[in-house]
């Protein structure tokens, strides 16, 4: 595509402009080719002005940037330069233009909130499939197209993998495509110009306080997801959350429809009720109540049941009596074996809602909770979650997450401030603690933090590290052994 065209409808200055037929777009100099065109980003670790040569060096045609003095330096030597004041929403909106604006060739629904998007995008997933429909997803597990599966970096990818992925799904006839929508990627620009048919808010509890003022500044980067739905599509909000009765609110003020689901929402929760193997769930809309039997656990999946519920009847899909009946998300209270679960919880909402949901279930067994807390994130929580555990846990067992670049006995450290220490143990080798609570237990065990990760992230490496695998490897010790 024409570079002309591609900057048509930017803020893009041109230092020195020169027409090129853009064959690739990149922000990283090492995966740049012939006829690119390369985005210098200052990042939160380093400039990608820095790189810009290296990009020209390996076929780059043109460099667009923010910094003015470099850029001219540049473009001395004869090399197209372009000057923006947002490179991010530039990139994103380039990237969109480059790819065939691909999200408005298939219906997009895009999931944000604290917690909930991935089983709720699952839900969708599936559904929508079962439905006979092709359908993508995009999400905090895996990146899935018609054709392909891929393991996920990010919940929402930067913009040119996330175009580069819709136009794929459009391309292997995509119909649909569900797509978890993190504060981060609203706030860093990277679902720039898309365009979403339908969108849900779940819920917001404190989280990525590191990156965001506060709770404040956390929610309105989560609210200013509303500005990509497209006027005649429709948003699902979770009325029983304070910050989606905020956006329930806010509805007069929009083109496109708004709607709550909840106990006191449009689609009503009226009836929520633990049977054997999952949950059965009622739900009022218009005067006709739907009875939905899932194999999914706990209040909060039935919030997650209708949200996909309510998406579903708005687009006009019928759900199957069998629909929500066999629902797989990997590592949200996935039972490896039986007693034994693992989780993603890794704030305290969360982890209070695995919690009650397993103390619900299992109302006449002792309950052990195995977990931790990452390292650079959210300091305050780790007590929270510590005195959470305390409270509904019979047993505690702290041990290491991913503790990143800080030291992983300082985290634990400030863990057990929120712990009852009579019923509180710490091993802080992960696979070890996982191993005493499979030994010692006489009921439940929830592993929590790290569900479908496959990894442990220590002073900036990833070692491989599964909680799934290692549950598997010390019940095929111990049946070895006995």
């Amino acid at each position: 595509m024409k570079l002309s065209k591609l900057i048509e409808n930017t803020d893009v200055k041109p230092i020195l402009f020169k027409e090129h037929d853009i064959k690739g777009l990149s922000e990283d100099s090492r995966q740049v080719g012939a006829g690119y065109l390369f985005f210098a980003i200052k990042g939160f670790k380093t400039d990608g002005h820095r790189f810009a040569e290296s990009a020209v060096s390996k076929g780059a045609v043109a460099v667009i940037g923010t910094d003015e003095k470099f850029l001219k330096k540049l473009a001395n030597k004869g090399i197209t330069t372009l000057l923006t004041k947002n490179i991010r929403k530039t990139e994103a909106l380039i990237a969109h233009k480059f790819f065939g604006e691909p999200s408005k060739k298939l219906k997009l629904i895009g999931i944000t909130g604290t917690n909930g998007k991935t089983t709720t995008s699952f839900i969708l997933y599936n559904a929508l499939k079962n439905a006979g429909f092709k359908t993508g997803l995009i999400g905090t597990v895996e990146y899935i197209t018609p054709k392909s599966r891929k393991k996920a970096e990010r919940t929402t990818p930067p913009p040119i993998e996330l175009n580069a992925l819709l136009k794929k799904m459009v391309d292997e006839g995509a119909e649909y495509a569900v797509m978890e929508v993190s504060s981060h990627a609203v706030s860093l620009s990277r679902i720039e110009g898309l365009n979403f048919q339908a969108g849900i808010f779940t819920n917001l509890s404190p989280e990525h306080l590191d990156f965001y003022k506060d709770i404040f500044d956390y929610f309105l980067a989560k609210y200013r997801f509303l500005k990509y739905i497209n006027p005649k599509g429709f948003f699902l909000t979770n009325s029983d959350d304070f910050f989606g009765s905020i956006i329930e609110g806010t509805k007069q003020i929009r083109t496109f429809e708004t709607l709550s689901y909840g106990k006191s929402g449009n689609f009503k929760i009226t009836k929520m009720q633990t049977v054997s193997n999952g949950t059965l769930i009622e739900i009022t809309f218009n005067n006709k109540t739907y009875r939905i039997k899932t194999n999914l656990k706990g209040k909060y999946n039935a919030y997650n049941i209708t949200a996909a519920f309510g998406t579903l009847l708005k687009l006009g899909i019928k759900h199957s009596e069998g629909t929500f009946k066999s629902i797989r998300v990997p590592g949200r209270l996935e039972e490896v074996v039986p007693n034994i679960y693992i989780d993603y919880a890794h704030t305290p909402d969360a982890l209070e809602n695995v919690l009650k949901t397993l103390k619900e279930a299992y109302p006449d067994r002792k309950l052990t909770v195995v977990f931790g807390c990452g390292g650079d994130r959210d300091k305050h929580k780790r007590p929270l979650m510590g005195s959470i555990a305390s409270k509904i846990a019979d047993n505690i067992i702290v041990t290491t997450d991913n503790p990143r670049f800080e030291n992983p006995d300082k985290i634990i450290e400030e863990i057990l401030k929120g712990c009852n220490l009579q019923k509180t143990v710490v091993i802080k080798d992960r696979k070890k603690a996982i191993e005493k609570a499979i030994k010692e237990n006489k009921g439940i065990i929830l592993i929590a933090g790290k569900g479908h990760e496959d990894y442990q992230e220590i002073n900036g490496k990833k070692y491989h590290f599964s909680d799934r695998e290692a549950v598997l490897e010390v019940i095929n010790d111990i049946k070895r052994n006995s």
